[in-house]
């Protein structure tokens, strides 16, 4: 069974689209979404994501509770996921999982180029293309 890691440090629209197309992937294919949320070491607010529950705006805590709800409504389905909530660096807690969990995918949500998070992200897709033996799918904003 191939198995798909979803990281997630931040929520937003783009982040439930990368949860949505996980789980419509693993509908199709013979593929097991793992969902990893993260937080900050100390759990407190990264530079620039939103990753502690309790300092979430009313938006990132709609959009948590769409995942979790996309998450427990496919495992009623039938889906296979894991999910696990961990603190720590981002790239360090994805490489960790993918060395652990024997992960052949990565999905990540990707920002517009003009969004303030587009670099940070970008760098730390290009860190985890070279650092696993992953495949690494990006997801952007829904057109239209």
């Amino acid at each position: 069974m191939n198995k798909i890691l979803v990281p997630l440090d931040n929520f937003s629209e783009i982040s439930l689209n990368a949860a949505r197309y996980a789980v419509e992937f693993a509908k199709r294919s013979d593929s097991k979404p793992i969902f990893l949320f993260l937080s900050g070491n100390d759990g407190v607010k990264s530079d620039c994501f939103v990753t502690d529950v309790s300092q979430e705006t009313e938006k990132e805590k709609k959009i948590r509770e769409k995942i979790e709800l996309l998450i427990d409504c496919s495992i009623m389905e039938g889906i296979n996921i894991e999910q696990y909530e961990c603190c720590g660096e981002y790239i360090e807690k994805v490489c960790e999982f993918v060395q652990k969990l024997n992960i052949a995918e990565i999905v990540i949500a990707v920002p517009d180029k003009g969004d303030e998070h587009y670099n940070k992200i970008k760098k730390n897709v290009s860190l985890l293309v070279q650092m696993t033996s992953c495949r690494v799918l990006t997801v952007k904003k829904k057109v239209g």
